[in-house]
């Protein structure tokens, strides 16, 4: 198998470091246009620390007093008491699609939407492409100097040096280039003129907690990190299975087939959030549908209460029957019981005849029939089924409001709606996107509070940003909210009573934050979401993450002591959970669900789906329900518990722990035939070649993924130690040194780039082995490539 020419350097950070920071590769991904960044210089190239992460500034809590979930802050005032009564005949459209810009040429990656015909935001990868390795980690380093290069931008801005007449910035500009350490002398006209743009007002728009770009930042960090307490655990991909309950009769054909499933949610109690017993059975609703075709509605499957057998599953049926069509889709929401036993379903309606993804909230009341005896669980009736929330404009993006503006580069949402009660009271959480109150465009590229950290790196990341077309792009178009609306008292057929403002917004950073789940635990509400990188603005993070992780999906979260405002990020960053494994892998995870553990005030369950859609992993391999795993919860902290079920496994108990389905390295979670070339378990092949040809080693308990080293002596330098190795390592040179070719010259490009070919001081890369040329040892690098060995130290161990 070919190794990609990109992966040995993943952990490379180049001496320009900060390039990487205001300027991304000429093969980025643009939003609506392509473009060459422009370029910053450091002044020193080879002294650089790796940061283990940034850490975020705590959102202001909007109010510090206490309130009742019915009393909103000023920033309400501002806005009469919005009230509607939408209804199935309601024929305000809603928000939809995510139609992607045009792009570069790029791979083709399985689309994991919930609109399987075109790119949508449920898009996993289809559209993202491969790119020149970017740095992974971001970097500390010396005073930055910003010279004006030769080469010109192409986003319409220029290099040409400012006078000190061009300055007058603001205090803040000011105090801020002083923070970061940029001399003022060495900006550019255009850098200058894009400062004097910057918005320092920290007025709140409104209660939203904000998601800034350092958090986001931060999010990407513990990704390229693979820390343990958020990496998603590596599960045993020899027992993942397809799962058998779904094959069933499909809601378009009306014909059994073997269905996929993905975004799944159990019937829970509005209250706490635990799983139902219902009348002895659990039972869940879940988007399904045939793979690879434009196919997704929603059935409804159970299982006895208490049973962890996943095989056990069975399906009653499409929530709407037998005549669905691909114009008129069903996706994800949440469900509870009402006083009168019947199951209040909320869930999204999505209308795609326009050729996007027209989605508004819904709901629908259901009488099922249970029979004990026969173990089967019916829908007997559907009842009042409409819409009950399309956008209000003010708070939340309509659908036309989106229609308007879209240039084809902006995602749109109005759904996953997810029920909670609190004090008798019915409330939804929902994903959306900003409306006109606090809206998206070129000013939120400008607004200083959107981008949060130090002023350091606020001003670094606004340079960045703001040099480069795609990113500039993205970042304008960019306002993913979570939003919460009131219901009214009818439980069986209830209406919207309140809108409200966004729990959590994202401007400027991100255009997708899914699956919203509320949970009350310790008198505190615990908010989660997920999201997908690339649905930001940060390219370099996210391509980093594609580079090395081969993913770069994500679960948020965040915490209040209020159901309507004053929420804070968890982990410093919402970063609770990140992408441990190729998407195209079996073992790939993602729309994960926390729910409640019954007997536990400090754990909750995370249920996801395996296995993108369309048979990502190769045919036959199905999208199916994960394992389940543990979180611990510790105020506004988390980490992942080494604990797993079974798949598909919502309601916890005793007997649910089944540690078979993890495994503690990557190797396990590894099927053959799956690409190695984007992840941890860099250049397997290579290293099982080398073990194999290894003459002194005997055993095959030796053929591991852990570094083996031996000190060999080198008769030409008494005094030099070479390690020599029988599986990767990671080595950082101790001088500058060429990268080399077989014959042991200098090789003219490396990775695609003349500047690679040279790798810098105190620059980490991974070592495979070590080979001779002309009598000197070099470590190789990957198909072909070398460096010579004596410039080399040793700096850990690949696991």
């Amino acid at each position: 198998m070919s190794i990609s020419k990109k992966d040995s350097l993943l952990t490379f950070i180049s001496a320009a470091t900060l390039l990487g920071m205001f300027a991304t590769t000429n093969q980025a991904v643009h939003a609506d246009t392509i473009k060459t960044p422009l370029v910053a210089k450091s002044q020193n190239e080879n002294k650089q620390t790796v940061a283990a992460g940034q850490t975020a500034k705590d959102d202001k809590a909007a109010t510090t007093t206490n309130q009742p979930e019915n009393d909103q802050p000023k920033a309400e005032a501002t806005k009469n008491k919005v009230e509607t009564t939408k209804t199935a005949d309601n024929n305000q459209t809603a928000q939809a699609n995510n139609t992607v810009a045009p792009t570069t040429p790029q791979t083709t990656k399985t689309n994991d939407s919930k609109d399987s015909k075109k790119t949508t935001d449920k898009d996993t990868k289809k559209n993202q492409q491969e790119v020149q390795p970017t740095q992974t980690t971001p970097v500390e380093q010396e005073p930055t100097v910003f010279v004006p290069q030769s080469e010109l931008p192409t986003d319409g801005s220029t290099t040409e040096k400012a006078t000190k007449t061009d300055y007058q910035l603001s205090e803040e500009a000011l105090k801020a280039l002083k923070e970061a350490e940029i001399n003022v002398d060495s900006l550019t006209k255009d850098q200058v003129a894009k400062i004097k743009k910057i918005n320092f007002d920290d007025t709140k728009a409104n209660t939203a907690a904000k998601w800034t770009y350092s958090q986001y930042t931060g999010v990407a960090n513990k990704m390229l990190k693979q820390d343990e307490h958020y990496r998603i655990p590596y599960f045993n991909a020899k027992k993942i299975k397809n799962m058998p309950g779904i094959t069933t009769k499909d809601a378009q054909t009306g014909k059994v087939a073997d269905l996929e499933i993905w975004d799944s949610w159990p019937v829970q109690d509005a209250k706490t959030g635990k799983v139902v017993n219902y009348k002895g059975f659990q039972l869940a609703v879940a988007m399904m549908g045939i793979p690879q075709q434009d196919d997704s509605h929603i059935y409804l499957l159970y299982n006895k209460y208490g049973d962890n057998n996943f095989d056990n599953w069975k399906t009653a049926g499409p929530i709407f029957g037998y005549k669905g069509t691909p114009q008129a889709q069903e996706w994800s929401g949440s469900a509870t019981v009402n006083k009168d036993g019947s199951i209040q379903l909320f869930y999204t309606d999505v209308d795609t005849n326009e050729g996007t993804n027209n989605q508004k909230i819904s709901t629908v009341n259901l009488v099922l029939k249970v029979d004990n005896k026969k173990g089967t669980v019916k829908i007997a009736k559907r009842r009042y089924r409409h819409v009950l929330f399309t956008g209000d404009g003010y708070y939340y993006q309509t659908y036309k409001q989106w229609k308007d503006k879209n240039k084809g580069a902006d995602n749109i949402a109005m759904r996953d709606a997810h029920v909670i009660s609190v004090k008798g009271r019915r409330y939804l959480v929902f994903e959306a996107s900003t409306g006109s109150q606090d809206y998206q465009g070129e000013g939120q590229v400008y607004k200083w509070q959107n981008y949060g950290g130090t002023e350091k790196e606020a001003i670094e990341n606004f340079l960045k940003i703001t040099s480069n077309a795609d990113m500039t792009s993205r970042a304008t178009w960019a306002n993913a909210a979570i939003g919460i609306i009131r219901l009214s008292k009818n439980e069986n057929n209830p209406k919207v009573d309140k809108v409200m403002p966004p729990l959590v917004s994202s401007l400027m950073v991100s255009d997708e934050i899914e699956r919203a789940n509320l949970i009350p635990m310790n008198g505190k509400y615990y908010l989660f979401a997920t999201t997908r990188l690339n649905r930001g603005t940060g390219d370099d993070l996210w391509q980093a993450a594609d580079q090395k992780i081969g993913d770069n999906v994500a679960m948020l979260g965040w915490v209040s002591d209020h159901l309507t405002y004053g929420y804070k990020p968890l982990n410093d960053d919402a970063g609770v959970l990140v992408a441990s494994v190729p998407f195209n892998w079996r073992t790939s995870t993602y729309s994960y669900y926390p729910v409640p553990v019954k007997g536990s005030n400090d754990e909750l369950l995370v249920t996801s789906y395996m296995t993108n859609r369309g048979f990502a992993a190769g045919a036959g391999k199905r999208s199916t329900l994960a394992p389940s795993f543990l979180i611990k919860v510790d105020g506004d902290k988390t980490y992942v518990e080494n604990v797993a079920t079974n798949q598909g496994v919502w309601d916890y108990n005793k007997k649910s722990k089944n540690n078979s389905m993890l495994v503690s390295t990557i190797k396990g979670a590894h099927l053959d035939g799956e690409p190695i070339d984007k992840s941890q378990w860099n250049n397997v092949s290579l290293v099982s070649h080398i073990e194999r040809t290894k003459k002194t080693n005997k055993k095959k308990s030796a053929t591991n993924t852990k570094a083996k080293v031996k000190k060999v002596t080198n008769k030409k330098s008494a005094n030099k130690s070479i390690l020599k190795l029988t599986a990767p390592v990671k080595i950082t040179a101790i001088r500058r040194t060429p990268v080399v070719g077989k014959d042991g010259k200098q090789v003219k490009t490396y990775m695609g780039s003349k500047k690679y070919n040279v790798i810098g001081k105190n620059i980490t890369v991974n070592g495979l082995g070590t080979q001779k040329i002309n009598g000197k040892t070099y470590y190789i690098l990957q198909n072909g490539y070398y460096v010579l060995a004596k410039d080399f130290k040793l700096a850990g161990k690949l696991v």
